[in-house]
């Protein structure tokens, strides 16, 4: 008699990821025209050419053509713009 499988319980907590996102930057992309940075902890750099955050572990600068900063708030920014480079600087 084959042996059946054990379904989780929905309850049942699920392995945790190899390592902590919590102190991470979320970023999410939209195209090229639209970036959400969640886990900002200040603006570095602001132009149309240029944008620079601050995150806990890194800063993101990003480059391109009418960059403009729509929202900013405790910790989350939204750019947008003609993004053509992001680089990850420690």
């Amino acid at each position: 008699m084959p042996k059946k499988k054990r379904i989780a319980d929905k309850n049942e907590k699920l392995p945790s990821p190899m390592f902590d996102m919590g102190t991470m930057p979320y970023i999410e992309m939209l195209g090229n025209r639209r970036i959400t940075v969640e886990g900002s902890t200040g603006i570095l750099l602001y132009d149309s050419e240029s944008i620079k955050i601050n995150t806990c572990k890194t800063v993101i600068s990003f480059c391109g053509r009418g960059m403009t900063l729509k929202c900013i708030s405790s910790s989350c920014v939204e750019i947008e713009g003609f993004v053509t480079d992001i680089n990850f600087l420690s």
